[in-house]
């Protein structure tokens, strides 16, 4: 079924769908995806890959049990894990607990078409201080779907240093990543807000330095959660 020109995109998931006929139109008529392959046919789909640029997700249909023995009736092991996955899809609340993130080249455009075709967003388009702007919708099943755009952020997340060459995506400045680019422990960040901007700066004594700097670390979103 998959020929060279045809195979799978490097990002792909699959997903367990209660009516893949539904997922189909779903996704190609109000989200914008491709349908690019369907087994046996359209008309009554228990298999569909469809795709969004370079990213691609598949639906496989929920099946009876007697029908997941079926389809694997030469293979005992292979048809007692799909009816074990069937009876936990059934048992569960379809698509909790996930969720699935697509780049796209402006989250508002396609929050505006998803919008007019009768896909409203759950979430509105929102700029992160991850680097991303986002929106959220969910789809017939009940899974999370996230559509962002890498933005450029004014400030550093970590010191709140302004970010004047930053890139689409980039959270922290120099002085709060490591040589790999990694955010640095709060520790050594609040040691450099403490020694270079407060006292090397503002000019105040140590003790003074590090209640600013406590404070100020305080209010900045990558140590919100710090105690």
């Amino acid at each position: 079924m998959h020929n060279p020109e045809n195979m799978p995109y490097p990002n792909t998931v699959g997903l367990t769908s209660s009516d893949v006929k539904k997922s189909i139109a779903f996704y190609r008529d109000k989200l914008g995806f491709t349908l690019r392959e369907c087994f046996p046919n359209e008309e009554k789909p228990m298999w569909a890959s469809l795709a969004l640029d370079k990213q691609s997700v598949m639906f496989g249909q929920s099946m009876s049990d007697g029908d997941c023995e079926g389809m694997a009736k030469s293979n005992p092991a292979h048809a007692a894990f799909w009816k074990e996955q069937h009876g936990r899809f059934m048992q569960g609340t379809h698509g909790a607990g996930v969720s699935l993130y697509f780049m796209v080249p402006d989250v508002d455009a396609q929050a505006s078409k998803m919008t007019s075709k009768g896909a409203k967003p759950v979430l509105p388009p929102t700029t992160q201080f991850y680097g991303l702007r986002d929106t959220v919708i969910t789809d017939p099943d009940g899974y999370t779907l996230v559509f962002y755009t890498p933005v450029k952020m004014s400030t550093c997340q970590s010191c709140a240093m302004p970010l004047k060459d930053a890139t689409p995506g980039q959270m922290y400045c120099q002085y709060c990543t490591d040589e790999k680019g990694q955010l640095k422990s709060y520790e050594q960040v609040f040691e450099g807000t403490v020694t270079g901007f407060f006292m090397a700066m503002q000019k105040m004594p140590r003790d003074k330095a590090e209640k600013a700097a406590k404070e100020h670390l305080s209010k900045q979103p990558a140590w919100a959660m710090h105690g």
